[in-house]
């Protein structure tokens, strides 16, 4: 089966630009790999900025550790800036935390600035020493059940038509967090089997917890493994330490799943694309490069540039950079990596409104 897509040369006087499909089946669509109307303009990565923070009265860190907060930041992404699809949580020390990892809450708002609370302390602090390490249940243990609660509100405030994102960080940068990025990444080359038995470990927190998400509403987990990057591992070591083990939660939950990895990780990407059915790329990739290399068969997800042309552009230049972005062949319309702060409204939505108007696509079958 063969699927032919362009784009229209005068998008506003071509009659098959009319919508067919709630934002929920094209997104799934998307992910099955099946023709769709026109691309989803989704947003599998954090949505929080000061702007939406003043504007539902949801500010960090209080978002972080409260769940109707929490629902009320991912919602407003959704009602403001037109988004078509809620996501949460914020923050990706959530299973780190849980494990052991000591987090350092700034007091007060900060004035919004704070994308989520940094470790302070590991809980490994000798190669092999695991004593302080947890085995969290996700329906008990840390803040993983705030995020059950969120889902179940967010489930409960949108409609069915539009998808309830979560997020599940890879079990490789979990076990990182756990044991402190440095001397993790030197573990790897001197500690092999160590270090296999705390990302195994982290690997059953994961399932689980991804597990809890679907059975709480989640429509769509994305796997956040930013540790696993070209610019700190080989694509040889991701095969050996990251790939099977986020691999297991896309083969134990039964929604799809979206990887999603910083950097220029062009010799990754066919290897990511057999962890997930939809991969999310950096600014760093280029888009064109990416579909042409992984094909028909995986939804590729990206990659508007959040510290570029989003935080810094205007909006004309954010609509090129859109209309770019979808004649390179993006599947999902979104951003390169979690949106800043300071980003304005106005840029998102201008963002969301070139994608809806300029992401319809002719299909033969």
């Amino acid at each position: 089966m063969l699927h032919l897509r362009e784009r229209s040369k005068n998008p506003e006087k071509e009659d098959f630009m009319k919508e067919t499909m709630s934002p929920k089946e094209r997104l799934f669509a998307t992910l099955a790999h099946q023709p769709v109307d026109r691309i989803p303009v989704a947003q599998p990565l954090h949505t929080g900025t000061i702007e939406l923070m003043k504007s539902c009265g949801a500010f960090w860190p209080e978002v972080h550790s409260n769940a109707e907060l929490m629902a009320t930041l991912s919602y407003e992404a959704h009602r403001v800036i037109g988004f078509e699809s809620v996501r949460v949580p914020f923050d990706i020390n959530i299973e780190a935390e849980a494990m052991g990892c000591e987090l350092e809450y700034h007091a007060g708002r900060n004035k919004g600035l704070d994308i989520q609370p940094p470790v302070k302390e590991p809980p490994v602090s000798e190669t092999g020493d695991f004593s302080r390490v947890k085995d969290p249940d996700p329906y008990k243990d840390g803040r993983m059940p705030v995020v059950l609660e969120a889902i179940k509100l967010l489930k409960k405030r949108v409609p069915d038509t539009i998808p309830v994102l979560s997020m599940v960080v890879g079990p490789f940068m979990v076990a990182a967090q756990v044991r402190g990025v440095d001397p993790f990444m030197r573990e790897i080359m001197r500690k092999p089997a160590v270090t296999k038995e705390l990302i195994e470990r982290a690997q059953k927190v994961c399932v689980k917890y991804a597990q809890a998400q679907v059975e709480a509403g989640a429509d769509v987990v994305v796997i956040v493994d930013a540790t696993a990057s070209c610019d700190l591992i080989s694509p040889k070591q991701f095969d050996e330490f990251a790939k099977p083990y986020s691999r297991s939660i896309t083969e134990n939950i039964s929604v799809p799943t979206i990887l999603h990895i910083c950097g220029k990780n062009d010799l990754l990407l066919t290897r990511m694309a057999e962890v997930a059915p939809g991969i999310s790329v950096d600014s760093m990739v280029n888009m064109a490069y990416a579909k042409q290399t992984v094909g028909e068969n995986t939804a590729m997800c990206g990659n508007i540039n959040v510290n570029g042309v989003l935080l810094f552009g205007e909006p004309e230049e954010v609509k090129q950079a859109v209309i770019e972005c979808i004649e390179k062949g993006t599947d999902v319309l979104t951003t390169c990596c979690g949106i800043p702060p300071q980003t304005s409204t106005i840029n998102l939505q201008t963002m969301v409104e070139t994608g809806k108007k300029h992401g319809f696509r002719k299909v033969w079958v």
